[in-house]
């Protein structure tokens, strides 16, 4: 995988953390079992064995089934629903490295379209319609295709100012720093941030909402990973911010504020 598609490189790294919990294994293989995909016992409960062989096997009626399968899993809520979208995501990332290299152009960065289409996949892998159960993977991609689009074409149509939302300030490097560390290890740990950053203020709220909405399903980990890199990108700009930094700050913006709404109402 080339040097600049950190993206990707981010997304093998957090799936060995993900891959290294047994109990994920277990869990996925048994949701393929309870559909009636494959028999008890037939499939490995090795994560990375598991994904590797339903990705790879060339047969479109399972890949419909198995993937119908996760996607049900994936609409409901909590951590099993964001494992069920993650593993999703893994068994298309051959497909999102293309699609992010047919939406560049020479304005885009490889790695800024790659963010948006990650995360455009985690939110299509969520709200997928299961009545649409035949080549399920193709209209997977299309969805993300025509979501990816369409941010795309959000960011270069307008600039959005993030201090809409917060107020950053030099010390806002520590929250990115405290995110980084505890949050974006492994989605099933994003509460333990809301419940050990002892920050007080703007940031202790902004570690707390990244936390609520990956814990909730509400911000899938990518784009989450997407908001950090933005704040550290501003801690540490001394001079004016370059377009492709606009349209980062634009894009986080529209990533949060759906989620900071849902978290008013659920307060």
């Amino acid at each position: 995988m080339g040097a600049t598609q950190r993206v990707f490189v981010g997304l093998d790294v957090e799936w060995a953390l993900v891959c290294a919990t047994p109990a994920n294994g277990a869990l996925v293989r048994g949701w393929i079992e309870e559909a009636c995909v494959a028999a008890a016992g037939e499939l490995s409960q090795e994560l990375r064995e598991l994904v590797a062989y339903l990705a790879g096997r060339r047969d479109a009626a399972f890949s419909d089934r198995w993937l119908i399968a996760l996607l049900d899993r994936a609409a409901g809520e909590g951590q099993e629903a964001q494992l069920a979208a993650r593993v999703i995501v893994q068994a298309m990332v051959p497909g999102m490295v293309r699609l992010t290299q047919s939406l560049l152009t020479p304005r885009r960065d490889f790695d800024d379209v790659a963010q948006v289409v990650v995360g455009c996949l985690y939110v299509v892998a969520r709200t997928f319609p299961l009545r649409r159960r035949a080549k399920v993977a193709a209209n997977v991609m299309l969805e993300t295709l025509h979501l990816a689009t369409r941010e795309l074409g959000a960011d270069e149509a307008r600039a959005v100012r993030l201090d809409d939302l917060w107020d950053l300030s030099a010390s806002d490097e520590d929250v990115a720093d405290r995110v980084a560390q505890d949050l974006l290890i492994e989605r099933g740990q994003a509460q333990q941030v809301a419940n050990t950053a002892e920050l007080d203020g703007a940031q202790g709220e902004l570690v707390a909402l990244l936390a609520w909405g990956v814990d909730h399903g509400s911000l899938p980990l990518e784009q989450a990973r997407s908001v950090v890199i933005v704040i550290r990108e501003e801690a540490e700009r001394t001079g004016a911010a370059t377009p492709a930094a606009r349209k980062r700050r634009s894009r986080a913006v529209r990533w949060l504020r759906p989620v900071a709404a849902e978290w008013v109402r659920a307060a």
